[in-house]
């Protein structure tokens, strides 16, 4: 049974908050979409947005970074470096948010795993703020073009904004159409329900499921095929299914994570070979 840690749910909330306040306060002029070559890459059927060409707003940036810090330094109780150190790092012009928050969309580990020890900081905390650094900005873009395609008939495996692969799935409450989720820009777009969104394998013999515990909603999918997985939650099995938070769900989920690693199979969000388990963000 996956079970709930109070103190980190409660940290969610507060960064969500954040985000959400810092959303709001993104100048609208700021999102810059050249139409042209977007039609372009709808018409090629390719994600329409480099999110690594955008543009951000670097004082902004630097603002979501302080508020970010504070809620961590907060969370802590004076009891953690990390924060600390990437002030430190900041202010000493060792940290580039832009490009933190680009490279852990690009999940370029190599680059981060440097970073981390340049800045005696753990990788994982790196990831957790660059992804949460790219969050808000990435969700707007996508809140600027996401009505361009019919989201219910995309069926591909990778983002239709963004062109990432997808974190996380869930079982629709309503019909039971599957759905996934990209945790960069946030969108959701539908799937079928017997197919690997990774290599796109339909060979029901190779593509199954296992669950810890078969009265909760959640489950991992896999294929014996390329040997990846996907997490996936039945909202029909929710006690509340219209609170689901698929964020939060992603960070409270990372013990099935280590439980499809153990068995063989990894995410497009795993270590490489030789660092420890588990997947990055």
């Amino acid at each position: 049974m996956v079970k709930e840690d109070t103190d980190l749910r409660e940290l969610h909330r507060q960064l969500e908050k954040v985000k959400t306040e810092a959303k709001k306060e993104y100048d609208p002029g700021k999102i810059k979409i050249d139409q042209t070559v977007l039609d372009k890459r709808i018409a090629q059927s390719r994600p329409m947005i480099d999110l690594n060409q955008v543009e951000v707003d670097k004082k902004w940036l630097e603002a979501l970074f302080k508020e970010y810090l504070s809620v961590l330094k907060k969370a802590e109780k004076g009891e953690g470096k990390a924060p600390e150190k990437l002030e430190k790092s900041f202010q000493r012009k060792e940290l580039d948010l832009e490009v933190l928050a680009k490279k852990v969309f690009s999940v370029d580990t190599e680059y981060l795993e440097k970073l981390a020890q340049k800045l005696a900081v753990d990788v994982d905390d790196l990831y957790f703020l660059g992804l949460r650094l790219g969050n808000p900005l990435f969700e707007l873009y996508a809140g600027k073009v996401g009505n361009r395609i019919d989201q219910e008939r995309w069926l591909k495996g990778f983002c239709p904004v963004c062109g990432s692969s997808p974190a996380m799935a869930y079982l629709r409450k309503d019909d039971g159409k599957r759905i996934l989720w990209c945790k960069f820009c946030g969108t959701k777009w539908s799937f079928l329900r017997l197919k690997c969104p990774f290599c796109s394998n339909e060979d029901q013999k190779t593509l199954r499921y296992f669950f810890t515990d078969q009265n909760d909603p959640y489950r991992v999918h896999v294929c014996d095929k390329c040997r990846k997985y996907i997490k996936t939650i039945d909202q029909r099995r929710m006690e509340k299914p219209e609170d689901l938070d698929l964020g939060w769900e992603n960070l409270n989920t990372f013990a099935l994570d280590l439980a499809a690693e153990k068995e063989g199979f990894f995410s497009p969000y795993s270590r490489p070979p030789g660092q420890k388990k588990g997947v990055i963000i």
